[in-house]
């Protein structure tokens, strides 16, 4: 049986069955799947009653009816029955896909005689085409994804294609009449931007029946049959913008748009040329155009040095649905799933009618055009919801009445061509919402905008007061500031910001005035650089927000951008609200790149990465693993050692204590309890100057040599495998050194003897002075050690690569604050000295006892040493210090590859 047979026949056997939701939606998913090739459901790899956490529109675990994803592409089903309505759990299938990861590519409502199909990469809030069951087997393209043999699908006109193709030519038709006027002077580019606006706004009120009778058309047939468009389209413009309808003559039954658009009219005398773009356009039917159109348009006509200064970037819907969603959509979803009375729910959309929204730098108003839908979606969400629950039939016939209106959406620009194209896209929204949700209100004069949707600078202007911030603010490297935006300007913006002392992404500002403008229980989502995870942005942004009492709990952390920009971005949305409030235990609460979290920190990770962290050069060749022997025969017993040293003083050249693991954890003081004969690098005749030493390896260790596989260890078999030239050149001059056992509990770092010799169960730091040992002692170095460290059960295994060398030493200290910190080490280590003498403690001991006794002396010391060495690098101890190591090692490891020389594991004098 061939596919339109199939289809007929599934079809067939769907209008035989009842429709209903719970006991047949599967076996019609199965069936369906029959029909394009499937053995069943199984083969086509069908999840039923997919669990979704946060799915629910109450923000707990939702279940979607159908997750297939055997299929060429992956596919959301949600049943409803028979007769049912598909517009009202448009919001639910939404929301399913949102908090699926990974997403699937078409989502569909179906109940039982119609299909609906979604792909919210393209659009996120219409389908891409309807479908009856009854026509599948002639429609079969639209459908064709489920096959299970490769088949074309098609859709039918491509709304995005409609649209872009309508914005190039009125990007077109502006840059012919800006040239135009520029070389005529006749009218400004201004006015050309005007007309072309008027013009735009036209189409589609003529296509949406707000402006009868074809008339925009008709007036461009007349002027291509030789009339003026001066007069002509002016004459319309003009009705447009009288009072009341227009009584008779060419434009009878004109309505009044509103004074805003229309309150100046430019008259232009249009070339053939340009009448012909234009009338092109009039044969769209631009229903099919998206009112995103506008950004479009403001990027195709748009001055593109002017686009690169300021940092203009383009947000694809998808991505405003990442912060329209969380920041608005979602709060009140789950406040409707909570009213349980028609009261309450009356009392929600009094409350909406208040909700206010605004976007900070709106650019061509995309944001606002969503977020005014999103709200609009709501409000019919909860007229549904109250007209399901009224009882007498005569209420519930009544039709539905938004009040929600576009008054409540705010904005501001620097540019007016941008803020003109904001407020004419957000003047269209109130009609495409009625027409698409079957509103009855009002749809003309339209909203006058002019009020809410500003020309103003967002750093240097009070914000319009609003429950929610949204938008993608201005992208642009702080390096490149003063060449795009000016010395002056730059000069203002950091006497506006005096606190922001390094040089960050332009866009971080909006974030730092966001947290500052937000109410209580207000919300925001930005579109940043996904520098803004990193260094000083992050530092002069998303920790600002932590630090003043913001709470990220929805977030992308990098992704490519959407737009032409080459760049990557990060999508940012949080709260005034505290976290234990959003926090979901059921379903872990916050959203980090599709996925549960418990948290989100400033780094836009659920706990920071550091493997991304480099190895420093300044910190080279001061950490060391100790050597390796390889031979029992070079071990010594201590009374054997004894009598060497006493018979002849000169043994104590070869002849050492020899530190491991062990002694460093166990033993007071970390004294060894080994000794070990080391002859180093001399040579033999030299090492026969040693007689009884050299007796013992000459009978314990040669012969065992002798088998060895390694040339080197045969043929020099009184040395060590490694005997560490590096790590004993950097000793030397030193009274004494640092060094913590490989593997250990608590990984403390303490002074030994300059005579012990470490052994490869050590890692030594060459150094005597207890500055550096602050610093490694420290909750910082410790913070850094933890993220960093191998594990071994419940130890430490501390590593000289990864651990040492890409700890990020603070570069510039006052000698008050060095000698501070060496004073403070100093007195920390001479407690423990005394603890652990008195009561033959080692290390391990005494930290298990006390370390996590705040009231406990050890405690105290560390809280002192802490406290001063934060201050050595300029933190707080509320900051995120592991991302703060993280973006220091970056910061440094890029300074160093430019050149700089920086400060490695001492102390400048």
């Amino acid at each position: 049986m061939n596919t339109p047979q199939a289809l007929q026949t599934f079809a067939d056997w769907v209008a035989s069955i009842r429709g209903d939701e719970a006991s047949e939606a599967q076996t019609y998913v199965n069936r369906l799947l029959q029909a394009w090739g499937w053995a069943d459901s199984v083969e086509a790899g069908t999840t039923f009653e997919r669990k979704i956490p946060k799915g629910s529109l109450a923000g707990g675990m939702g279940k979607a009816d159908a997750l297939i994803e055997a299929t060429r592409a992956t596919v959301l089903i949600e049943m409803k029955s028979r007769g049912k309505p598909l517009e009202p759990h448009f919001p639910q299938l939404q929301r399913y896909w949102i908090y699926l990861a990974p997403k699937p590519v078409y989502s569909v409502l179906c109940n039982f005689d119609e299909l609906w199909v979604y792909d919210f990469n393209q659009l996120v809030d219409e389908p891409l085409v309807k479908l009856r069951v009854a026509d599948l087997a002639s429609q079969s393209s639209s459908l064709a994804f489920l096959s299970k043999s490769e088949q074309p699908v098609h859709f039918g006109l491509n709304q995005i294609e409609v649209t872009e193709a309508q914005a190039r030519s009125m990007g077109e038709l502006f840059r012919r009449l800006r040239k135009r006027g520029e070389k005529s002077g006749a009218f400004t580019a201004l006015e050309a931007q005007r007309f072309v606006l008027q013009c735009v706004l036209s189409l589609f009120a003529e296509d949406r029946d707000l402006l009868p009778n074809l008339q925009f058309t008709l007036a461009l047939d007349a002027c291509q049959g030789g009339q003026s468009s001066y007069d002509v389209l002016g004459n319309l413009f003009g009705e447009m913008n009288t009072p009341g309808i227009t009584p008779s003559g060419q434009f009878r039954g004109t309505p009044y748009f509103n004074g805003g658009l229309f309150s100046h009219i430019p008259r232009l005398e249009l070339l053939s040329d340009e009448l012909d773009l234009l009338s092109a356009s009039a044969e769209e039917n631009w229903q099919r155009v998206r009112p995103s159109i506008f950004g479009n348009i403001f990027e195709a006509s748009s001055d593109d040095a002017t686009r690169h200064a300021h940092g203009q970037h383009f947000t694809s819907e998808v991505d405003m649905l990442q912060i329209i969603r969380p920041t608005i959509v979602e709060p009140w979803e789950e406040r409707i799933a909570q009213a349980g009375s028609i009261a309450e729910l009356e009392r929600l959309r009094q409350a909406l009618t208040q909700y206010r929204v605004c976007d900070p730098a709106c650019g061509s108003g995309n944001f606002l055009y969503m977020s005014y839908n999103a709200v609009k979606d709501l409000e019919v969400s909860i007229l549904r919801r109250i007209e399901e629950r009224r009882t007498a039939k005569k209420e519930k016939d009544q039709m539905l009445l938004g009040l929600v209106t576009p008054l409540q959406f705010f904005g501001m620009d620097t540019s007016p061509f941008a803020v003109e194209l904001a407020r004419v896209t957000l003047m269209i929204a109130r009609k495409v919402a009625n027409d698409r949700l079957g509103l009855t209100e009002r749809d003309l004069p339209l909203d006058n905008l002019d009020n809410n949707i500003r020309v103003a600078d967002a750093l240097f202007t009070p914000w319009p007061e609003a429950d929610a911030y949204v938008g993608n603010p201005p992208f642009l490297g702080g390096k490149h500031m003063r060449l795009n935006l000016g010395d002056e300007y730059v000069e203002r913006v950091f006497q506006r910001f005096p606190e922001v002392r390094d040089s960050v992404d332009f866009c971080t500002y909006w974030f730092r005035l966001a947290q500052e403008n937000l109410k209580p229980n207000g919300r925001a989502g930005l579109v940043a650089t996904n520098s803004i995870r990193h260094g000083k942005s992050r530092r002069a942004s998303l920790d600002y927000i932590r630090d003043n009492g913001g709470h990220i709990h929805s977030a992308i952390s990098t992704q490519p951008w959407s737009g032409e920009a080459n760049v990557h971005v990060s999508i940012v949305n949080w709260s005034r609200v505290p976290a234990y409030c959003i926090l979901d235990k059921a379903t872990g609460g916050f959203r980090l790149d599709g996925k549960a979290v418990r948290t989100i920190n400033t780094s836009l990770c659920s706990s920071v990465d550091v493997s991304e962290a480099m190895a420093l050069m300044a910190n080279k060749g001061y950490c060391f693993q100790g050597v390796i022997p390889v031979g029992k025969g070079f071990n010594v017993d201590p009374s054997t050692a004894g009598e060497w040293l006493a018979s002849d003083p000169k043994n104590a050249e070869v002849v050492k204590p020899f530190s491991m693991g062990n002694n460093l954890a166990k033993r007071p003081l970390g004294k060894p309890d080994r000794w070990i004969i080391d002859f180093g690098d001399r040579p033999l005749e030299e090492i026969e100057t040693y007689p009884a030493p050299f007796r013992q390896v000459m009978e314990r260790v040669r012969a065992e040599r002798q088998i060895n596989r390694e040339p080197v260890m045969r043929e020099k078999w009184w040395r060590f495998k490694r005997t560490n030239a590096a790590m004993r050149e950097a000793l030397a001059p030193l009274v004494r050194f640092f060094a913590v056992g490989e593997v250990s509990k608590w990984a403390i770092f303490i002074p030994c003897q300059k005579e012990w010799l470490p052994g490869n169960k050590n890692k030594v730091v060459a150094s005597d002075d207890f500055y550096i040992l602050g610093l490694l002692t420290s909750s910082v170095h410790r913070t850094w050690m933890h993220a960093q460290k191998g594990t071994l059960e419940d130890r430490i295994a501390y590593t000289h690569d990864s651990c040492f060398e890409t700890f990020p030493f603070p570069q510039i200290v006052t000698p008050e604050l060095v000698q501070q910190i060496r004073q403070t080490m100093t007195t920390l280590n001479d407690y423990r000295n005394e603890v652990m003498v008195a009561r033959t403690w080692g290390i391990t001991d005494l930290y298990n006892a006390y370390f996590h006794e705040p009231a406990s002396q050890l405690a105290k010391h560390h809280q002192a040493l802490d406290a001063l060495v934060l201050k050595a690098y300029g933190w707080k101890a509320s900051e995120d210090i592991l991302s703060n190591l993280l973006d220091l090692n970056l910061e440094l490891a890029e300074r160093e590859t430019a050149g700089e020389k920086l400060v490695g594991p001492w102390a400048l004098s």
